[in-house]
């Protein structure tokens, strides 16, 4: 079976106009999207809500769609199986942007993901990650019912309740007010009381020092990836583009839990086999003890590189605003408004933004 991608785009589309207009939900799949979102909060993946939302979708175009034969190469001639992969990446993911729902996970290709990579069939028994087994299971029994649907109108109430829960979730941010002055010398503690209050998994800190790098180096020269993304590109969360644009002069490994040594030792050597001679482990932990700098330093020399531990918020943003090309109280008003848009970046919660935004409205 191929699902017609321009008639799910209509009936994504035609439900959400629905919901705009007015028209009620199925409570029932309202408590059940709701509850599924919930496990998938709590757990370790969010992919499941991609999922589900896809079989919705394919249930509310063909009703005939055999929900657990996802992939068609491996359905022994299933006439009702159908390409889930193909409807999410190509329908359901770029609508979910443009219409203002989320779908758990940022990615083009959510059904890429374990473990819906290595899947036959739904119900193949493919291994799960303990931390998001209850929200598997729970989906699981929620496509059961879907599949079981055999009216068209049902299954688009069910989408539509999807939609509606899902945009509930949608991350909507508050602009960062650039007319903020900002004390240089109170910077490092709004910062501090800023990652102490959530860490968001290390979102916040990865943000913080990409946004005072950009003070110094320029938004276009620094990158800084997902938090534990695992790309080969990069040997650190926040690198630098060499000026010449070949290749990177600095890294910057970022943590707000305890460092040993042995951590900077294979960052050190991440940025020696990616040729990045100037390297650094900002740690910000409360709990960080501090290293043995000699031997580290003694290793960084032997093979050529610089490497430099930041322990504290205070040191990090002197060198920030010290080697910016703008006055220091000007540099500070400019690092605020970076943060934000790096906050922004790697998706730091929109209650997260606003903190912010509030920290450094009050200075």
């Amino acid at each position: 079976m191929k699902i017609d991608k321009k008639v799910a785009a209509e009936a994504l589309r035609a439900e959400a106009a629905r919901l705009k207009d007015g028209d009620s939900t199925d409570e029932a799949w309202d408590e059940k999207v709701e509850e599924l979102s919930r496990l998938c909060e709590a757990g370790v993946s969010k992919t499941h809500m991609a999922f589900l939302g896809t079989a919705m979708l394919a249930k509310a175009v063909d009703p005939d769609a055999d929900l657990f034969a996802i992939k068609p190469e491996h359905a022994d001639g299933n006439p009702r199986a159908f390409s889930a992969r193909t409807l999410c990446h190509s329908v359901l993911v770029p609508l979910s942007a443009e219409l203002g729902f989320s779908l758990g996970v940022t990615g083009r290709e959510p059904l890429n993901n374990q473990p819906y990579f290595r899947m036959t069939r739904l119900d193949d028994g493919t291994p799960v990650h303990a931390g998001g087994r209850a929200a598997f299971d729970y989906m699981v029994q929620l496509v059961r019912e879907l599949d079981a649907l055999e009216d068209r109108d049902d299954a688009r109430s069910a989408l539509r309740a999807f939609i509606k829960i899902r945009s509930e979730y949608q991350p909507r941010y508050v602009d960062h007010d650039g007319g903020h002055v900002v004390d240089p010398a109170a910077l490092p503690d709004l910062i501090s009381r800023f990652v102490r209050d959530d860490s968001e998994r290390g979102k916040r800190a990865q943000a913080v020092v990409a946004g005072l790098v950009d003070v110094f180096a320029g938004s276009d020269r620094v990158e800084s990836g997902r938090i534990n993304d695992p790309s080969r590109k990069h040997p650190g969360d926040v690198c630098v583009h060499a000026a010449s644009g070949d290749g990177w002069e600095k890294a910057i490994e970022v943590r707000d839990k305890p460092v040993s040594s042995s951590d900077v030792y294979i960052f050190g050597k991440k940025c020696l086999d990616m040729g990045v001679r100037e390297a650094a482990v900002a740690m910000f932990s409360e709990r960080q003890q501090t290293l043995e700098e000699q031997d580290l330093q003694r290793w960084a020399g032997e093979f050529g590189i610089g490497l430099t531990l930041f322990y504290d918020w205070s040191e990090f943003v002197e060198q920030a605003l010290f080697w910016s090309e703008l006055p220091k109280p000007v540099a500070a008003s400019r690092a605020a408004a970076c943060i934000h848009d790096r906050l922004v970046a790697v998706e730091v919660s929109p209650e997260g933004v606003e903190l912010w935004n509030a920290l450094i409205a009050r200075g």
